[in-house]
Formats: C-alpha cells, sequence, structure tokens
C-alpha cells in the first residue's frame, strides 16, 4: 500500500466519514428505531409469537440500516455469497445458529451484522470503548468479554447458551479468540470450548471465512486503508446434534474455513 501525502489524506478522509455516518445512521435506526421496536418486543413478552415476530422485525431494520450504511462507502470493496437479508433463515428453518468465522479485524463484526440479522456474540470489553465500533456492539447486545481471562469467557458462554440460543436466536463466534496478525495467510487452531457450547445447544454451526478486512483496518491501525478487496465466503453448514466430541466439530468446522482461505 502507498504511503504518499496523498493516501494518507484519502485514509483520513474515509476514517472521519465512515465515523460521521455511523453517528448519524446509528442514532436513527440503530437506537432510536431499533429500540423502539424492541421494546414493543418486550411489552408483548407474555404473548410469544407476537413478540418474537415484533423482535424479528426490529432485527431486520436494524440489519438494513447497517446494510444501508455500507452501501454509501464508496472505500468499501466486499464481495460475499451471503444470502438476502429478508428471509435469510428461511433454509435454515432455525436461528438457533453459531455462525463460526476466522478473524482478522474489527471491521469483522461489523460487516457480519450488516448481512445476517439479529446477530449477537462474544467481544472484547475494550472494543465498547471504540467509537467506530462501539454503537452497533451494544444495540446488537453483544456480550463483553476480558481479554486473556478463562472465567470472563466461560461466563460469557454461559450467557451465549442461557440468553441466545436457547431463546432461539443466532449468535457469532470468533474460536480464534482474537485477531491474526496482518497479512496471516491462513487461520489459527480454533478453540474448543466453543464447540462444545453448540453441542450443549444442539445448534446448526454456520463456517464463515473472512478475506483481506486485516489490510482495510488491522492490528495498530487508527484509520482505514480504503479501497481494499475484502471477501466474506458463506460455507456449508454442520448439525452439532450429530456430534458428541468437540474436538471432533472443531477440526470440522475449521478445516472448512482453512480450505477456503
Amino acid at each position: 500500500m502507498p504511503n504518499t501525502v496523498s493516501y494518507r489524506f484519502h485514509r483520513i478522509f474515509w476514517s472521519i466519514y465512515f465515523a460521521l455516518t455511523i453517528g448519524v445512521i446509528g442514532i436513527l435506526f440503530g437506537y432510536v428505531l431499533t429500540f423502539a421496536i424492541y421494546l414493543v418486543a418486550a411489552l408483548f413478552t407474555p404473548w410469544r409469537w407476537a413478540s418474537d415476530r415484533i423482535r424479528y422485525a426490529g432485527e431486520y431494520v436494524q440489519c438494513l440500516a447497517i446494510r444501508f450504511l455500507l452501501k454509501i462507502q464508496p472505500w468499501l470493496r466486499c464481495e460475499t455469497n451471503l444470502h438476502e437479508i429478508v428471509g435469510f433463515y428461511d433454509r435454515y428453518k432455525t436461528r438457533k445458529i453459531i455462525f463460526v468465522a476466522n478473524h482478522r479485524s474489527n471491521l469483522d463484526t461489523f460487516l457480519l451484522i450488516s448481512y445476517i440479522p439479529g446477530l449477537r456474540g462474544l467481544a472484547k470489553h475494550s472494543l465498547f470503548y471504540n467509537i467506530f465500533f462501539a454503537p452497533f456492539m451494544l444495540v446488537a447486545g453483544f456480550i463483553p468479554v476480558e481479554k486473556g481471562s478463562p472465567n470472563s469467557l466461560m461466563v460469557g458462554l454461559k450467557l451465549l447458551r442461557d440468553r441466545l440460543l436457547l431463546r432461539n436466536r443466532s449468535v457469532l463466534i470468533f474460536p480464534e479468540t482474537t485477531r491474526c496478525d496482518k497479512g496471516f495467510p491462513s487461520v489459527n487452531k480454533f478453540g474448543s470450548a466453543f464447540f462444545s457450547l453448540a453441542i450443549e445447544s444442539q445448534a446448526l454451526v454456520v463456517p464463515l471465512s473472512i478475506q483481506g478486512t486485516d489490510q482495510v483496518m488491522g492490528r495498530g491501525d487508527l484509520f482505514i486503508h480504503p479501497f481494499q478487496p475484502v471477501k466474506i465466503n458463506l460455507l456449508p453448514a454442520v448439525d452439532a446434534s450429530q456430534y458428541r466430541d468437540a474436538v471432533h466439530l472443531r477440526d470440522s468446522v475449521w478445516g472448512q474455513v482453512k480450505a477456503a482461505l
């Protein structure tokens, strides 16, 4: 990537533009409208069917808003085979899904919640202080965990199971537990605890491979590198209920992602 004055200007300009559009669209749709829909869903809690349908509507509004936000980012070049937002879960016939992806950048979560409605998961506690990502991490319902704390991770996994998966809600997992080094060509080994969660919940596991986001905003980057290509590939689902051993399930999913990269 060039290191000219012009390129540095583009990095700063598009980073500020990204932050400002997040602020405007995030407040109007991510907070105000989506929060209002979720509040109505909570009022209908005694009527589970109605509450779920209202909440689904809120998830679609939120996802479509974030998707619109990314469509007005001329610097973002993302190629993907992910399904259409409306009706996304119809082919799976369940929302009890763990989406598993390799982790290259803080941008990964933001991209995935713009394509997959109602996606939630674990996130480093420090991300909730990041002006680029904190607004949507909060409103999307991500659960903060302390980096390097096994106890915090186990508590977070239990919350994912009880609050989300057992209530038929999808979650996002990065089983590498941290971003890979910038430019790393493959994927680090996955942790098996995440796949024990899948077996306990009898969830569907859907792998995703992500490429290029570390070239846009990798470790140590304060500003984005605009116009770098990104690719997200949706891979075949794996039924965790067919497994009894978390290590075998982990290796099956890890092998899919590694092969795709």
